[in-house]
């Protein structure tokens, strides 16, 4: 683990585009976010140091967020959907 930009941190959408974000806090970093996590100079796409556990980058689905204000992962629409869900039945 080290504090340099991953390959993948194009893919990142921030902090507030997580669904593990939780105003400054989230399940990798309960005590506080790291501020070069925060503030944009790394992407949280791979583990960084002193998280707990693994938990990474996962981009919420803004459509389920703006209606319900649920902060669910993206993915969760494409498999409700492929169930025959609609995104406000989750």
């Amino acid at each position: 683990m080290n504090w340099e930009p991953s390959e993948r941190f194009e893919e990142w959408g921030g902090c507030l585009g997580c669904v593990h974000w939780r105003g400054g806090t989230c399940v990798a970093y309960p005590r506080g976010i790291p501020l070069m996590i925060v503030g944009g100079e790394v992407d949280h796409m791979v583990p960084r140091p002193g998280q707990v556990g693994d938990t990474i980058f996962e981009p919420i689905d803004w459509e389920v967020y703006h209606t319900t204000r649920q902060r669910v992962p993206l993915a969760s629409r494409a498999e409700s959907q492929s169930a025959g869900q609609t995104p406000r039945s989750m």
